[in-house]
């Protein structure tokens, strides 16, 4: 098979022109690919675009091959639209915090109750693909139930806890506020949470750390 995609803990193979085989490079228990399936065939059940699954065995997935860019990538190549797809990930997270709490999904700390709402907590432009049917969100191994501020500051820590050169810093910041415009949350509450959930990634630089630092600050 040929390896299309690599992330921090799992490698992503072609199993022909329309599944790729997703698998843990080191392993792991079957259940996280089983719940994970079970989260993806439930999301495309209340209508959010992800990937179809079409097998789960031990810790391997089979999905939907997806073909288009990441968001990420039409950002680099069209930079003048990121008014646009900030809007658009705006709405995916609006779309998403419409949906109930599934009732077997974990929990984030204070996110019980009647706020209670799926979040995604890694939803940014690497994980969204722009295909000729819409957009797709993927990788879903962290999401939980809680509060949608959280979600939707966690976005933002993530952006703007890149390093990254001037012109750059532009174009975020143009599209995180395209984002807070369609997202029908405001994300200021969320960011005691969201920075300190960023700050236990153990792939952050110390420079990104300190930019997430900066980020906790009130009104930042």
């Amino acid at each position: 098979m040929e390896l299309i995609g690599r992330g921090r803990e799992a490698d992503v193979y072609a199993v022909d022109g329309d599944r790729v085989l997703r698998r843990f490079r080191n392993g792991g228990p079957a259940e996280d690919a089983e719940d994970e399936a079970r989260l993806l065939r439930w999301l495309a059940a209340q209508g959010y675009p992800v990937p179809v699954v079409h097998d789960v065995a031990g810790t391997d997935l089979v999905m939907e091959r997806l073909h288009g860019p990441t968001m990420s990538e039409a950002l680099r190549s069209r930079p003048w639209r990121a008014p646009a797809y900030g809007a658009l990930l705006g709405r995916l997270h609006q779309e998403l915090h419409g949906l109930p709490d599934p009732g077997w999904l974990p929990g984030l700390p204070g996110g019980d109750g009647g706020d209670a709402r799926v979040l995604h907590l890694d939803l940014h432009p690497e994980n969204v693909i722009i295909t000729d049917r819409g957009p797709r969100v993927i990788d879903w191994s962290t999401c939980r139930v809680g509060r949608p501020e959280v979600d939707v500051a966690m976005t933002f820590v993530i952006l703007r806890g890149i390093v990254l050169r001037p012109h750059e810093r532009l174009l975020i910041r143009g599209f995180l506020r395209a984002m807070a415009r369609t997202c029908g949350t405001d994300r200021r509450p969320g960011m005691p949470v969201a920075t300190e959930r960023r700050l236990e990634d153990p792939h952050l630089t110390e420079a990104e750390a300190a930019l997430v630092r900066r980020l906790g600050r009130p009104y930042a």
